[in-house]
């Protein structure tokens, strides 16, 4: 299987490499010329505790580059995936899929928008890497990664991508509950994204101040209850420990919103806790803790 991956942030890097590692044909996608030369020059380096690897990927921000993939994975910012995709639209091959592995909600649609919703994939992952400097991560926690069909079928596609996936050392699983799996996501990322970025601490420590732990607590509640009355069921869990596990999982990692704030880029708050306020709306409700920390952390950056 052949795989393009589009964003070489901290989990492009990470998924690339690992890929790389385990024989698979990956390729790295970028929008800068010149820093994709760079990384096709000097490798992806990733440190995994004591243990540093530079691995030799191929990158490019030409965008004929997907035209041999059998997939193309977005791990592109949520406010960068209709640029991207609309870059690389006409040299995807017409039987490749094209998959979203993304933070925040509605990047599938605007996939399905411009490649047609049979093309579309969509998977999460809780597995935690930080961008130390470009090409360089740390992996700072393993997850299990999830994805599947709109359709919930049960896809010779799908079956693939997750054994390569596996073979690699990601733990995948595959799901016939794509929307469950997606508001899934959004609920760890509620939890944790918006308190991490404006405490400026890592995952891990929000367990270990009560006040902090509490605000994680009332934003997953919240956001539990919005994905009820949207029709979704995220599955039989109790969704607080859910995001209390990723968050002890990925104990010391920097989470890509503190990341973002720490150095005064536009972050994801939108698709974030953002996406939760409009989806209560549609029905009537408040959702006032997320609507709080969607404008705390958008103040950060105004």
């Amino acid at each position: 299987m052949k795989i393009s991956i589009v964003g070489p942030g901290s989990m492009g890097c990470l998924f690339a490499a690992k890929l790389s590692a385990a024989g698979t044909d990956v390729t790295l996608v970028d929008y800068k010329a010149e820093r994709a030369g760079r990384l096709s020059k000097q490798g992806v380096v990733v440190e995994t505790g004591e243990k540093r690897e530079t691995h030799a990927i191929s990158t490019s921000a030409d965008p004929a580059v997907v035209s041999g993939s059998d997939g193309v994975i977005f791990m592109v910012k949520a406010y960068s995936t209709r640029a991207a995709a609309t870059r690389l639209a006409d040299c995807v091959r017409s039987d490749a899929w094209v998959m979203t592995m993304q933070n925040g909600m509605g990047n599938a649609e605007i996939l399905m928008a411009i490649f047609g919703a049979e093309k579309v994939l969509a998977g999460t992952t809780s597995e935690g890497a930080t961008l130390l400097a470009e090409g360089h991560i740390r992996h700072a926690g393993s997850g299990e990664t999830s994805i599947g069909e709109f359709d919930g079928s049960d896809s010779e596609r799908v079956r693939e991508l997750s054994a390569t996936l596996n073979n690699a050392g990601i733990n995948t699983t595959t799901t016939g509950n794509v929307r469950g799996l997606l508001w899934k996501k959004l609920l760890i990322n509620v939890g944790i994204n918006p308190v991490t970025a404006l405490l400026r601490i890592k995952n891990g420590e929000i367990l270990d101040r009560q006040s902090a732990h509490d605000i994680l607590c009332s934003a997953v509640l919240e956001a539990e209850g919005i994905a009820r009355a949207e029709g979704v069921d995220p599955g039989n869990l109790n969704a607080v420990e859910l995001v209390e596990g990723v968050a002890r999982r990925t104990a010391k990692n920097i989470s890509s919103m503190h990341q973002d704030v720490a150095a005064g880029r536009q972050t994801e708050i939108d698709y974030i806790c953002g996406y939760v306020v409009a989806a209560a709306r549609k029905h009537g409700l408040r959702a006032p803790v997320n609507n709080t920390l969607r404008n705390l952390v958008a103040a950060l950056t105004e």
